[in-house]
């Protein structure tokens, strides 16, 4: 591992010399900052010691879209705790397509040269092609096999809520969801197989729509049904806050006549007129580790692979059952 006194010595200077020349100190020449900086770069090293007007490192982020409350905020806490070191960061959205992602790849690690990619909700199955370059499979909706993978804990909120509704007499429990949602449905399924040993297909409404509309049109699906579920599970906050309208618009109440969770526990859901519960998946946490962690890694210093954020199920009155 190159250090500043090795490149120090290689230089014939003082390491004082050097730390002031990453540092872009008048104190220091420019034929002598210039020798110094040509060592550092020969030693792939240079944005290590770098410490000047200019960030030391550059993160690329790709997300599947910049609409969502969950993508937006994710972005904007890693870019919070990215300037914490001096680091800037870069976005780039997929559109939920896994060839744009690939592209994507390809092009801030073979055209950019970026010093490390940040892949939120990603698809991509084999990160080894891009091994030059650090990657942070954040949330992943796969086990590709990244430096660092940051793991959210949504199967276990998730199990606690429907343990509750089990503990509570009820197994009548329903979900909405959208195009872009599949994986939480699968999650909801497997969940209510393991504990109530079924579910009923009939309860589960997937709309063409997204947000607000998708959430209100799967509910109205299920409101024409024969049968109605005691509770609902939406795949996000956004939808439940459709479903909400969508009871209250039938004359029916919440958590009264049907009860309802979302998930991502976004601000504005302890403030609705019916206070919405939902699962919080630590999104703070797990963006501030995910930075240290890859800092660490660039530096050289122990870092961890694996972080594991634990979801938390927050009641409030729409689940109050």
């Amino acid at each position: 591992m190159i250090t500043l006194s090795k490149i120090a010595k290689l230089a014939h200077v003082s390491v004082s010399t050097a730390s002031k020349a990453f540092s872009m100190s008048s104190e220091v020449n420019p034929e002598t900052r210039e020798m110094i900086f040509k060592i550092a770069k020969e030693y792939g090293c240079f944005k290590k010691f770098y410490n000047a007007k200019y960030p030391k490192l550059v993160f690329a982020i790709i997300c599947p879209e910049f609409k969502s409350r969950f993508y937006s905020d994710a972005l904007s806490l890693v870019q919070e705790y990215s300037k914490e070191y001096n680091c800037e960061i870069c976005v780039a959205s997929t559109d939920f397509s896994l060839e744009t992602e690939k592209m994507l790849f390809e092009y801030y690690t073979k055209y950019t040269s970026v010093d490390a990619i940040i892949n939120i909700n990603g698809q991509l199955a084999d990160y080894e092609v891009f091994s030059q370059t650090p990657v942070v499979n954040f949330f992943p909706s796969n086990k590709a096999d990244a430096d660092i993978t940051v793991v959210d804990e949504l199967d276990n909120a998730l199990k606690e809520h429907l343990n509750l509704c089990k503990q509570k007499g009820i197994s009548s429990i329903g979900f909405i969801g959208e195009s872009h949602t599949n994986s939480k449905l699968l999650l909801f399924q497997r969940n209510m197989e393991e504990i109530f040993e079924e579910y009923k297909k009939e309860f589960i409404s997937i709309s063409q729509k997204r947000f607000e509309d998708g959430g209100f049109e799967a509910m109205e699906k299920l409101l024409k049904g024969n049968n109605l579920p005691r509770i609902v599970v939406c795949a996000y906050d956004c939808m439940a806050i459709g479903a909400i309208n969508a009871i209250e618009k039938r004359g029916l109440k919440v958590p009264g006549d049907v009860a309802v969770l979302g998930i991502d526990d976004i601000r504005e859901s302890a403030f609705l007129p019916t206070p919405l519960s939902s699962i919080n998946q630590n999104l703070e946490k797990a963006c501030k580790e995910a930075v240290d962690a890859l800092i660490n890694r660039l530096y050289d210093k122990p870092y961890q692979k694996i972080i594991k954020v634990p979801a938390e199920l927050k009641i409030r009155k729409s689940s109050e059952i």
